[in-house]
């Protein structure tokens, strides 16, 4: 009856540079490698909780990682398995795909694709200063990604602020889920999420069945997940922390 911990990884788990201000990088340790150099770390903290969490427990990453991504993080830890691709992908402890969960998605996808590609055109077409990232698995459109290329606080707010107005009707229309968190504004197709495909994964692994379950997340899009879960754990600083500590009034 040792725990299952299902959690978020990034700015859950490790985070990037700019949330440790102030901080002498080679006082933390490097965790994964990104493509444009921004890539995240553990301070001491951080390392001796996961540690902790990996301690007798099963611990799977539940993430909006590609698996490409999820391939350049540099951690022993993760050994029993994936959900991937905000549940688009759901990878075995051997690394092997689960081929049935991703014909599914792929339906789902294939749905979604037109209002995807509408949606990409309406914030090109604004003007909006963004670059827009397509999230691809063996060539199916399982995503898409909008971030400001204006990061100051203002700057993401504005500009993300307004592509996610242009695009919410269309995307409601479709069922194209949106979930706005930093300087990220993701786009799901709809029947695709981390709570479905981890709503899959309890069902199929025996190896997880009938084990007490903790989820973790910073994001208001891991809250459905984490309502499967016996307990919750909300890292301080972030999306789902501001929800719980909002003070209205005070």
């Amino acid at each position: 009856m040792t725990p299952v911990i299902l959690a978020d990884l990034d700015d859950t788990l490790f985070t990037t540079l700019k949330n440790y201000a102030g901080r002498d990088p080679a006082s933390l340790r490097r965790v994964t490698t990104a493509k444009n150099g921004n890539h995240s770390y553990l301070c001491g903290r951080r390392q001796a909780i996961l540690d902790w969490l990996a301690n007798g427990a099963t611990l799977v990453p539940v993430t909006a990682r590609s698996l490409d991504a999820y391939a350049r993080v540099h951690l022993e830890t993760f050994v029993s398995g994936a959900v991937l691709s905000n549940g688009a992908l759901i990878i075995g402890a051997d690394g092997s795909e689960d081929l049935a969960w991703s014909a599914r998605v792929r339906g789902h996808c294939d749905l979604a694709a037109p209002a995807l590609t509408e949606l990409r055109a309406r914030m090109m077409a604004s003007g909006a200063d963004l670059r827009i990232h397509d999230h691809l698995h063996d060539g199916v459109l399982v995503g898409m990604t909008a971030k400001s290329n204006d990061e100051t606080p203002a700057g993401v707010e504005a500009i993300l602020g307004k592509a996610r107005a242009l695009c919410e009707g269309l995307a409601a229309a479709s069922r194209v889920a949106l979930h706005l968190n930093g300087n990220n504004l993701a786009f799901v197709p709809g029947g695709v999420s981390k709570r479905a495909a981890v709503e899959h994964l309890l069902a199929t692994r025996a190896d997880l069945s009938g084990r007490p379950l903790i989820g973790a997340g910073d994001s208001a899009s891991d809250l459905p997940f984490m309502e499967l879960c016996d307990m919750m754990i909300v890292p301080s600083g972030t999306q789902n922390s501001s929800k719980l500590f909002s003070r209205s009034g005070d």
